[in-house]
């Protein structure tokens, strides 16, 4: 369905989930604004978009920085006069995903929290001052199944995935009657350069080793993992003006956070082959 040039803002939109993100609303039609932090990726995006008739434009943006924030939306509404979606996907594990609790620093937890859950709440809090004047507007907060399970040695990206789903449900009973939706859907599995480096921190602790499993997995489709323009494709039909849900927590994660790896582990655990989390 054709976006009829709605405005469009996606943050982290230079690699994995948010630049699926990004080409598939300039696809439809959007006027798609995408933030980032690697600007060379992001310049790299604008040519392949405007090459195939797409409209985007990349504003360099660090989501832990407010007067970042506060550009973005300036830049979109300075550019195209309006803002109808935000989709507040810029995120991080960490440099270190897999950290011990009683060894994170605290410049390791400001960097995850001030990214996932600082950054969107001023990124929504200056898109929806513009929102709120044009009494229309769709938020989309990008959470992760660590909003409902916790993993071991994750606990700054944890807390701040889960603390985002309590965020969209305030904003989402704060807006309602400005006719602003926000919502926040938990993500797993979706195969993109940050999962892969999540992997190879947990094959370092389990196995000690930073080589991928051996013998190689088989070529075939995991039923656990979306390719990145899977997942884009169901965000955008999210933001959709018929999507009329606002204050939902959405799964988009192959049954993880309904029980599919619980059930692993149970199943694990009675053949008497799991002891323990990583």
């Amino acid at each position: 369905m054709p976006d009829a040039r709605r405005v469009v803002i996606v943050t982290g939109a230079t690699s994995g989930l948010g630049r699926a993100t990004a080409v598939l609303f300039a696809a439809r039609g959007a006027s798609v604004v995408a933030a980032g932090r690697r600007v060379p990726e992001g310049e790299a995006l604008v040519q392949e978009v405007v090459d195939t008739g797409g409209d985007l434009a990349f504003v360099a943006t660090d989501v832990r920085r407010v007067d970042d924030c506060e550009a973005l939306a300036a830049a979109a509404m300075d550019r195209y006069g309006r803002i109808d979606v935000l989709v507040n996907n810029a995120g991080t594990e960490g440099e270190e995903p897999i950290v011990d609790s009683h060894e994170v620093t605290e410049a390791q937890w400001d960097d995850v929290v001030d990214t996932n859950l600082k950054g969107a709440f001023f990124c929504c809090r200056h898109a929806l001052a513009h929102m709120r004047r044009q009494q229309s507007g769709v938020v989309l907060n990008i959470a992760s199944i660590n909003a409902i399970e916790g993993p071991a040695r994750m606990a700054a990206y944890s807390a701040s995935k889960a603390a985002l789903v309590q965020l969209s449900r305030t904003l989402a009973v704060e807006y309602v009657h400005d006719g602003i939706r926000v919502n926040a859907v938990v993500v797993g599995g979706v195969d993109t350069p940050q999962a892969e480096r999540t992997r190879a921190a947990i094959r370092r602790h389990v196995l000690g080793t930073d080589d991928p499993p051996v013998p190689p997995a088989p070529k075939r489709r995991n039923p656990l993992v979306y390719a990145p323009d899977e997942a884009a494709r169901t965000l955008v039909l999210f933001a959709d003006d018929d999507a009329l849900m606002t204050g939902a927590t959405i799964a988009l994660d192959r049954a993880m956070t309904a029980g599919s790896m619980a059930s692993t582990m149970i199943y694990m655990t009675s053949a008497g082959i799991w002891t323990k989390p990583y």
